[in-house]
Protein backbone atom coordinates (compact mmCIF):
# COMPACT_ATOMS: atom_id res chain seq x y z
CA UNK A 1 0.00 0.00 0.00
CA UNK A 2 1.06 3.61 -0.47
CA UNK A 3 2.32 5.55 2.51
CA UNK A 4 -0.36 7.28 4.50
CA UNK A 5 1.10 10.74 3.87
CA UNK A 6 -0.32 10.69 0.32
CA UNK A 7 -3.70 11.70 1.68
CA UNK A 8 -2.11 15.08 2.45
CA UNK A 9 0.07 17.35 0.38
CA UNK A 10 2.69 17.34 3.14
CA UNK A 11 3.36 15.56 6.40
CA UNK A 12 2.97 18.74 8.50
CA UNK A 13 -0.86 18.99 8.27
CA UNK A 14 -1.10 15.37 9.41
CA UNK A 15 0.90 16.19 12.55
CA UNK A 16 -1.38 19.17 13.21
CA UNK A 17 -4.46 16.99 12.75
CA UNK A 18 -3.21 14.46 15.27
CA UNK A 19 -2.33 17.19 17.75
CA UNK A 20 -5.83 18.64 17.51
CA UNK A 21 -7.40 15.21 17.87
CA UNK A 22 -5.45 14.41 21.03
CA UNK A 23 -6.53 17.68 22.62
CA UNK A 24 -10.18 16.56 22.47
CA UNK A 25 -9.47 13.12 23.92
CA UNK A 26 -10.90 12.17 27.30
CA UNK A 27 -8.47 10.92 29.95
CA UNK A 28 -10.00 7.43 29.86
CA UNK A 29 -10.18 7.17 26.05
CA UNK A 30 -7.96 4.44 24.57
CA UNK A 31 -5.11 5.77 22.47
CA UNK A 32 -5.57 5.59 18.70
CA UNK A 33 -2.54 4.40 16.74
CA UNK A 34 -1.88 5.40 13.12
CA UNK A 35 -1.80 2.30 10.93
CA UNK A 36 1.53 1.52 9.21
CA UNK A 37 1.38 2.43 5.51
CA UNK A 38 -2.40 2.91 5.74
CA UNK A 39 -4.64 5.98 5.86
CA UNK A 40 -4.82 7.31 9.41
CA UNK A 41 -8.26 7.28 10.99
CA UNK A 42 -8.02 10.97 11.89
CA UNK A 43 -7.31 11.80 8.23
CA UNK A 44 -10.06 9.53 6.85
CA UNK A 45 -12.60 11.18 9.15
CA UNK A 46 -11.52 14.72 8.30
CA UNK A 47 -10.95 14.34 4.57
CA UNK A 48 -13.88 12.10 3.65
CA UNK A 49 -16.52 13.09 6.20
CA UNK A 50 -15.53 16.43 7.71
CA UNK A 51 -15.43 14.88 11.18
CA UNK A 52 -13.14 15.40 14.17
CA UNK A 53 -11.85 12.13 15.60
CA UNK A 54 -12.63 13.07 19.21
CA UNK A 55 -14.66 16.26 18.85
CA UNK A 56 -17.47 14.42 17.01
CA UNK A 57 -17.13 11.07 18.78
CA UNK A 58 -20.51 9.96 20.17
CA UNK A 59 -19.37 7.07 22.37
CA UNK A 60 -16.23 8.31 24.16
CA UNK A 61 -14.90 6.36 27.11
CA UNK A 62 -15.69 8.55 30.11
CA UNK A 63 -15.01 6.11 32.96
CA UNK A 64 -14.20 2.57 31.81
CA UNK A 65 -14.43 0.89 28.43
CA UNK A 66 -16.96 -1.67 29.61
CA UNK A 67 -19.26 1.07 30.93
CA UNK A 68 -19.38 2.72 27.50
CA UNK A 69 -22.72 2.24 25.69
CA UNK A 70 -23.06 0.94 22.15
CA UNK A 71 -26.68 0.09 21.38
CA UNK A 72 -29.06 1.45 18.76
CA UNK A 73 -32.82 1.62 18.31
CA UNK A 74 -34.78 1.80 15.08
CA UNK A 75 -35.73 5.41 14.26
CA UNK A 76 -38.75 5.09 11.97
CA UNK A 77 -40.66 3.05 9.36
CA UNK A 78 -38.77 0.85 6.94
CA UNK A 79 -35.70 -1.34 7.40
CA UNK A 80 -32.45 -0.53 9.13
CA UNK A 81 -29.56 -0.38 6.65
CA UNK A 82 -26.10 -1.51 7.78
CA UNK A 83 -23.27 -1.70 5.27
CA UNK A 84 -19.47 -1.57 5.01
CA UNK A 85 -18.18 1.56 3.25
CA UNK A 86 -14.38 1.15 3.58
CA UNK A 87 -12.35 -2.06 4.00
CA UNK A 88 -8.80 -1.68 5.31
CA UNK A 89 -8.46 -4.75 7.52
CA UNK A 90 -7.31 -8.30 6.91
CA UNK A 91 -7.86 -9.68 3.44
CA UNK A 92 -9.60 -12.78 4.75
CA UNK A 93 -13.37 -12.99 4.98
CA UNK A 94 -14.90 -10.14 6.95
CA UNK A 95 -18.43 -10.50 8.30
CA UNK A 96 -20.93 -8.08 9.79
CA UNK A 97 -24.38 -8.13 11.33
CA UNK A 98 -26.47 -7.26 14.36
CA UNK A 99 -27.32 -8.84 17.70
CA UNK A 100 -29.66 -8.74 20.62
CA UNK A 101 -27.85 -7.69 23.81
CA UNK A 102 -27.49 -10.24 26.58
CA UNK A 103 -26.47 -9.37 30.12
CA UNK A 104 -24.95 -12.69 31.19
CA UNK A 105 -24.35 -14.69 28.02
CA UNK A 106 -22.91 -14.42 24.53
CA UNK A 107 -25.31 -12.43 22.34
CA UNK A 108 -27.21 -14.04 19.51
CA UNK A 109 -25.51 -12.81 16.33
CA UNK A 110 -27.42 -12.41 13.06
CA UNK A 111 -25.11 -12.19 10.04
CA UNK A 112 -25.98 -9.83 7.19
CA UNK A 113 -22.99 -9.46 4.90
CA UNK A 114 -19.48 -10.68 4.18
CA UNK A 115 -16.63 -9.81 1.84
CA UNK A 116 -13.01 -10.60 1.00
CA UNK A 117 -11.47 -7.32 -0.09
CA UNK A 118 -8.99 -4.63 0.95
CA UNK A 119 -9.11 -1.01 -0.13
CA UNK A 120 -5.93 0.94 -0.84
CA UNK A 121 -4.98 4.52 -0.07
CA UNK A 122 -5.44 5.21 -3.78
CA UNK A 123 -9.04 3.98 -3.55
CA UNK A 124 -9.74 6.55 -0.83
CA UNK A 125 -8.18 9.30 -2.93
CA UNK A 126 -10.08 8.44 -6.10
CA UNK A 127 -13.28 6.93 -4.69
CA UNK A 128 -12.69 3.68 -6.59
CA UNK A 129 -13.91 0.40 -5.06
CA UNK A 130 -15.97 2.28 -2.47
CA UNK A 131 -17.98 0.78 -0.96
CA UNK A 132 -16.13 -2.55 -1.10
CA UNK A 133 -17.90 -5.33 -3.02
CA UNK A 134 -19.83 -7.68 -0.74
CA UNK A 135 -20.60 -11.35 -1.38
CA UNK A 136 -23.64 -12.12 -3.54
CA UNK A 137 -25.63 -13.72 -0.72
CA UNK A 138 -25.17 -10.67 1.52
CA UNK A 139 -27.88 -8.26 2.52
CA UNK A 140 -27.64 -4.82 4.10
CA UNK A 141 -31.23 -4.35 5.32
CA UNK A 142 -32.82 -5.88 8.40
CA UNK A 143 -35.78 -5.42 10.72
CA UNK A 144 -34.84 -5.32 14.43
CA UNK A 145 -38.23 -4.25 15.75
CA UNK A 146 -38.47 -1.66 18.50
CA UNK A 147 -36.04 -3.19 21.01
CA UNK A 148 -32.43 -1.96 21.36
CA UNK A 149 -29.79 -3.90 19.42
CA UNK A 150 -26.07 -3.88 18.80
CA UNK A 151 -23.77 -4.35 15.81
CA UNK A 152 -20.83 -6.66 15.28
CA UNK A 153 -18.07 -7.52 12.83
CA UNK A 154 -15.56 -10.36 12.66
CA UNK A 155 -12.78 -11.71 10.50
CA UNK A 156 -12.30 -15.40 9.70
CA UNK A 157 -8.53 -15.03 10.09
CA UNK A 158 -8.93 -14.39 13.81
CA UNK A 159 -9.99 -17.21 16.11
CA UNK A 160 -12.30 -15.29 18.42
CA UNK A 161 -15.93 -14.25 18.80
CA UNK A 162 -15.65 -11.02 16.85
CA UNK A 163 -16.13 -7.49 18.16
CA UNK A 164 -19.29 -5.68 19.21
CA UNK A 165 -20.52 -2.10 19.42
CA UNK A 166 -20.84 -2.66 23.19
CA UNK A 167 -17.39 -2.98 24.78
CA UNK A 168 -18.89 -5.07 27.60
CA UNK A 169 -19.86 -7.73 25.06
CA UNK A 170 -16.31 -7.78 23.66
CA UNK A 171 -14.92 -8.28 27.17
CA UNK A 172 -17.38 -11.12 27.78
CA UNK A 173 -17.02 -12.97 24.47
CA UNK A 174 -13.57 -12.25 23.04
CA UNK A 175 -10.75 -13.51 25.27
CA UNK A 176 -8.11 -12.17 22.90
CA UNK A 177 -9.39 -8.60 23.28
CA UNK A 178 -10.87 -8.74 26.78
CA UNK A 179 -8.25 -6.36 28.15
CA UNK A 180 -8.95 -3.75 25.44
CA UNK A 181 -12.64 -4.18 24.57
CA UNK A 182 -13.40 -0.73 23.11
CA UNK A 183 -13.49 -1.62 19.41
CA UNK A 184 -16.07 0.65 17.76
CA UNK A 185 -15.91 4.44 17.42
CA UNK A 186 -19.32 5.91 16.56
CA UNK A 187 -19.93 9.25 14.81
CA UNK A 188 -22.77 11.10 13.14
CA UNK A 189 -22.74 10.47 9.40
CA UNK A 190 -21.97 13.87 7.90
CA UNK A 191 -22.42 15.05 4.34
CA UNK A 192 -19.11 16.80 3.81
CA UNK A 193 -20.47 18.82 0.88
CA UNK A 194 -23.09 20.52 3.07
CA UNK A 195 -21.41 20.11 6.45
CA UNK A 196 -24.70 18.79 7.84
CA UNK A 197 -25.29 15.54 9.70
CA UNK A 198 -27.59 13.08 7.93
CA UNK A 199 -30.57 12.41 10.24
CA UNK A 200 -30.59 9.00 11.94
CA UNK A 201 -27.36 7.97 10.23
CA UNK A 202 -24.05 7.00 11.84
CA UNK A 203 -20.49 6.17 10.80
CA UNK A 204 -18.61 3.46 12.72
CA UNK A 205 -14.88 2.80 12.69
CA UNK A 206 -14.18 -0.79 13.73
CA UNK A 207 -11.05 -2.39 15.17
CA UNK A 208 -10.67 -6.17 15.41
CA UNK A 209 -6.89 -6.21 15.90
CA UNK A 210 -4.81 -4.90 18.79
CA UNK A 211 -3.09 -1.91 17.15
CA UNK A 212 -6.25 0.27 17.47
CA UNK A 213 -6.15 2.17 14.18
CA UNK A 214 -9.96 1.87 14.02
CA UNK A 215 -10.32 1.54 10.26
CA UNK A 216 -10.29 -2.25 9.81
CA UNK A 217 -13.90 -1.96 8.63
CA UNK A 218 -15.73 1.36 8.34
CA UNK A 219 -19.51 1.06 8.27
CA UNK A 220 -22.60 3.21 7.89
CA UNK A 221 -25.93 2.50 9.58
CA UNK A 222 -29.20 4.28 8.73
CA UNK A 223 -32.68 4.62 10.23
CA UNK A 224 -31.47 4.32 13.82
CA UNK A 225 -30.80 6.43 16.88
CA UNK A 226 -27.96 5.81 19.30
CA UNK A 227 -29.36 4.78 22.68
CA UNK A 228 -28.39 7.29 25.33
CA UNK A 229 -26.72 5.83 28.44
CA UNK A 230 -28.82 5.53 31.58
CA UNK A 231 -28.27 8.35 34.07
Amino acid sequence: MMKRSVLRTAAFPVVLAWAGAVQGQTAAQPKIQPGPNEPDWVVVLKDRYGLSMFGDLLNPVKTTATATPGLFRKAGPGPVIYRPVIALGLETKNRGGWYRPAADAAPEKMELWSYVFKNTTKDLESGANLPPPIDSASKIEFEPGDAPFGLWISNDGLNDGGVFSEPAQVARVNKRLASQPYKAMIYPYRDKATGKDVPNSYLIGWEYSTNDDFQDVVCRIDNVVLVEPAK
